[in-house]
């Protein structure tokens, strides 16, 4: 079920360096159940770096499986996206399902790590390995935006209320593959422009938006993760890096402007502030 959110997102900066810097896994968490309530807390954090051969490879097995695979569309009926109002070509493929078909997104937002898996490991190592480095996966998807398509401004939630009655953070990360100076993202009011080849922690408890107002593709690998200790540990902690990234050494991403939202569609919350008190990891479910 969505609603109409009408507050003015333009009454913050968006930015507490102290959390942005900060290694300790629960207190980026607890940075992220502040910003999803829209205080100053964690928007969006630079996490690693692909190295070169990575990133390329990437890319290469990511246009073939769009060459071989059809999408899903955001726009269609039915679509779990559709309530975001896609504008123009909006693409998904989903890789983690149990079905192995790519325009399966049955189970992408079922806050569960379990039945699904990365098919056909063979034909894409590059993504198999990536997938397989990352603990307790929901989900793991290339989005594509066409030449002027866009997501208009919407509102998830990042606190979530797990099975055994835990309150947590399901994590959302990008990593752009292909993209330009004129695809954007809007993060409660901050606008952001991702750089190709870095993964990022993006909060989509905030109110957000994606556009591409370039004249090619915008590619980016998109995932979520249950806040598990484990998932923390790789993502925001020391724990091991994925093969072919390394561990960035500046968190902090600098909006690059800002831009007013007063209207945005909205997903009730499971989680009510007031029970966000204590985050805690969530276990695998």
């Amino acid at each position: 079920m969505t609603g109409r959110g009408d507050e003015d997102q333009d009454g913050h900066d968006g930015h507490d360096s102290r959390r942005d810097d900060d290694r300790d896994p629960r207190r980026v968490l607890r940075g992220i159940r502040d910003a999803n309530y829209h205080h100053p807390g964690i928007r969006c954090l630079r996490l690693f770096t692909a190295d070169a051969p990575t990133l390329r490879g990437l890319v290469a097995e990511v246009a073939e499986l769009r060459a071989r695979h059809a999408p899903s569309l955001a726009g269609a009926p039915g679509h779990v996206t559709a309530w975001a109002g896609p504008r123009g070509r909006v693409e998904q493929f989903s890789l983690l399902n149990a079905s192995g078909r790519c325009d399966d997104f049955s189970r992408d937002h079922d806050l569960s790590c379990f039945g699904k898996r990365f098919h056909d490991r063979t034909r894409y190592p590059a993504l198999a390995a990536l997938a397989g480095a990352l603990p307790h996966l929901v989900n793991f998807r290339v989005n594509v935006l066409g030449p002027g398509a866009a997501l208009a401004p919407h509102e998830e939630h990042s606190v979530v209320l797990s099975r055994s009655g835990t309150v947590g953070v399901r994590a959302r990360f990008h990593l752009p593959l292909v993209t330009g100076p004129k695809a954007t993202l809007l993060l409660d009011g901050d606008v952001h422009r991702l750089e190709a080849g870095t993964v990022y922690l993006v909060n989509h408890g905030c109110v957000h938006a994606a556009g591409n107002a370039g004249a090619a593709d915008r590619i980016h690998l998109v995932w979520d993760m249950l806040g598990t200790a484990a998932a923390a540990e790789v993502m925001f902690g020391t724990g091991a890096v994925p093969a072919g990234f390394t561990r960035a050494r500046a968190r902090a991403v600098r909006p690059v402007g800002r831009r007013s939202v007063t209207r945005w569609e909205r997903i009730a919350p499971q989680v009510a502030e007031a029970g966000a008190r204590h985050v805690g990891y969530l276990d695998p479910q």
